[in-house]
């Protein structure tokens, strides 16, 4: 075989895989039986090592990526590896609705004493707000936007913030992006 064909068979099967893991992260959501192994995190360090997956697909779709983070940020209780995946699930969401020459950021700030805030704005194209209630729901996408991926994502976004005792929550403007944040409480 070709190298290229290696390498498009090799990317085929890592997103069935990758599907196969949201599929079942569906199901321990579902069932109430998503563990997180929740422990004291410097949550920037966590921003930063999210961010660094995606700064090379930022470039390459020319979106400007802003890392506003607040390094006074107290330390939270979380479980690392998901909160990973939940900000690349943000980021790359972000980076699928921005058009070129869009901005992305990242932002990690305390809201208080006992909460951490995290954020991810885009200038996509916005979500219309009767859409926004429903954005949560499994297997539910907007119909006003380009249908790409498995209408998982944010399910399981919400699970993942669920399971640390935080909130998760969309604020959108039509025609002027959106900002999907969730909260963490903090060590106290």
């Amino acid at each position: 075989m070709e190298r290229d064909q290696v390498e498009s068979i090799r990317a085929a099967a890592r997103h069935a895989d990758g599907l196969i893991q949201d599929l079942q992260d569906v199901s321990r959501i579902s069932s109430g039986r998503l563990r997180v192994e929740q422990r004291p995190v410097e949550l920037i360090e966590v921003a930063e090592e999210a961010a660094d997956l995606f700064e090379s697909v930022m470039e390459d779709a020319t979106i400007r990526f802003v890392r506003d983070f607040d390094d006074s940020t107290p330390t939270v209780t979380a479980d690392r590896r998901r909160i990973v995946q939940l900000l690349s699930n943000l980021l790359g969401n972000a980076v699928r609705f921005t058009p070129e020459g869009g901005v992305v950021t990242l932002s990690v700030r305390a809201l208080n004493a006992s909460t951490v805030r995290i954020a991810v704005r885009d200038t996509g194209p916005g979500i219309a707000s009767d859409d926004l209630p429903r954005l949560f729901e499994r297997y539910w996408q907007a119909p006003r936007l380009l249908r790409a991926g498995s209408g998982l994502g944010l399910f399981i976004a919400k699970g993942i913030v669920d399971a640390h005792g935080g909130e998760i929550g969309v604020e959108s403007t039509v025609g002027a992006g959106s900002e999907f944040w969730f909260t963490l409480p903090a060590v106290l």
